[in-house]
């Protein structure tokens, strides 16, 4: 089952950059909005403050003596029928309209207060000031003047006290909210600067995540292009909730199986080719072989050897029988010795007087399962290009051994030897056809074919002294063959 997160979690790159930029934004408005809001709250405060002393300043700060001097003027002056409209009402109502501006303006409570009464004093000062018009005589009205105006416990000087306080309050007021405001803007700096670098601190990791997020799929992608370049196949997909990066993985997968299964048909039918270059080989080689042993057979009849016939006949079949082996191409070590054996035997008969035998395979790797036809073109090899190059009588040993997980297969000559230079060629693994037959070349290709890369042959010779051919092959079956092939 695929290991993919669910697709409700898969978010492409331009989402993810999407919600990068959204967060930044939203955090930025939110700065923003706070700064402003602070701001506002505290400036509309202060512009109250501000108003009541631009309107407070507009009260007459001459309002005591001014009043006082008009109403002296009134109070001596003889009574008539029109006093009440000569009073001096117009710095009265000045004050009066001043003052219900700084009640309504003023978010002080104590400063209300004082409006209050201050507009208060002003009605009552208005009735005192009416009561002066109608009183008829001089020293009445010069002492209401001096106990309800002008005096010390006048009016005027009350309103006058209450404004100053006003005033006062107002100041300090402005001047606490200049602090507040200083204070306000030192923390919403304070503020911004913290959420500035929070900010940044989310906006680094999540584009730390998101970059990752991007790269570390790359780079196990990359990895596995590196192993599927080394013929490693056994990969599993990439986890990653980007949906290009899924997509791009999910079809580099579909490629990479399609490479693999190209590869494993491009395997096979180098197989299969080989087997068909095998098969042609082999009728090639039987006949001229066949005919070869037939003439030596029709030689002994006419000198009548008849053991010889027989034990030519005999090992002729054996030869052809274990060729054939059934069809199959691998077959145990102790056929391919009978092959072998019997190939010997033919070729001791026709060769007699330059050429003997000598075989020696343990018991314990006689049943190991090797690839067939391997010794014999060795043998060949060691029969036409030692010993009949070499004057005298030549021996062929064939010898076997285990070591460790493979089994080591020798066949030795004390024939002619093999110049350096193509000793050489043999030794890293360019391999001629020096006769007609089956050369070193296909019993080469065939060895790796079946059992892999390290098995082959390892060449020692020296000129005029012999030459050993040794064949590695495992001990523990085939590269690539089904069990049931390798029966005997």
């Amino acid at each position: 089952m695929n290991s993919r997160k669910s697709k409700t979690h898969e978010r492409t790159i331009r989402q993810q950059i999407r919600r990068l930029l959204l967060i930044v934004s939203l955090s930025m408005i939110f700065i923003v909005l706070l700064s402003a809001l602070m701001l506002v709250a505290v400036n509309s405060r202060y512009e109250g403050a501000l108003q009541c002393a631009n309107t407070a300043a507009e009260f007459n700060q001459e309002f005591k003596n001014t009043l006082d001097l008009a109403m002296y003027n009134h109070v001596i002056r003889p009574r008539s029928e029109t006093s009440r409209d000569e009073l001096p009402t117009t710095e009265l109502d000045q004050a009066e309209d001043v003052i219900a501006r700084l009640e309504e303006a003023t978010s002080l409570p104590d400063n209300k207060w004082r409006a209050k009464c201050m507009l208060d004093m002003c009605a009552n000062l208005r009735t005192y000031m009416i009561e002066i018009a109608d009183t008829p005589s001089y020293d009445k009205r010069m002492e209401l003047l001096e106990r309800n105006i002008s005096g010390e416990t006048g009016l005027t000087v009350l309103i006058e006290t209450y404004m100053h306080d006003f005033i006062d309050d107002e100041v300090r007021e402005l001047s606490r909210l200049k602090n507040v405001i200083s204070m306000q803007s030192m923390l919403l700096v304070i503020i911004s600067v913290v959420i500035l670098i929070l900010l940044t601190v989310l906006t680094l990791g999540y584009s730390r995540r998101l970059a990752r997020s991007i790269t570390d799929p790359i780079r196990e992608m990359s990895e596995k292009a590196q192993r599927f370049g080394a013929n490693d196949f056994s990969s599993h997909p990439v986890e990653t909730d980007i949906t290009e990066l899924q997509t791009l993985d999910r079809n580099f997968d579909v490629m990479a199986g399609q490479i693999e299964e190209l590869m494993e048909k491009r395997i096979e039918d180098q197989k299969s080719l080989h087997r068909a270059e095998l098969e042609l080989l082999l009728a090639q080689i039987n006949p001229h072989f066949l005919y070869n042993t037939l003439d030596s057979i029709a030689i002994l009849a006419e000198s009548e050897r008849e053991e010889d016939v027989v034990t030519m006949v005999t090992a002729l079949s054996t030869f052809f029988r274990n060729s054939l082996s059934d069809g199959r191409d691998i077959i145990p070590l102790r056929a391919e010795v009978a092959q072998a054996t019997s190939y010997l035997e033919i070729q001791q008969i026709r060769y007699s007087d330059i050429m003997t035998y000598q075989i020696s395979i343990p018991e314990e790797i006689e049943d190991c399962m090797v690839p067939k036809l391997i010794l014999q073109p060795l043998i060949e090899n060691a029969l036409y290009h030692g010993i009949k190059n070499k004057r005298g009588r030549g021996m062929i040993k064939i010898t076997g051994e285990k070591e460790g997980s493979d089994i080591l297969l020798k066949v030795q000559d004390n024939g002619a030897g093999i110049e350096p230079e193509h000793l050489k060629e043999l030794q890293v693994g360019i391999y001629q056809e020096h006769h007609r037959g089956l050369g070193l070349k296909n019993v080469y290709q065939r060895i790796r074919l079946y059992c892999g890369e390290g098995y082959g042959f390892h060449f020692e010779s020296e000129l005029g002294e012999g030459t050993t051919v040794t064949v590695r092959l495992p001990a523990e079956g085939v590269v690539g063959i089904q069990k049931e092939e390798l029966q005997p």
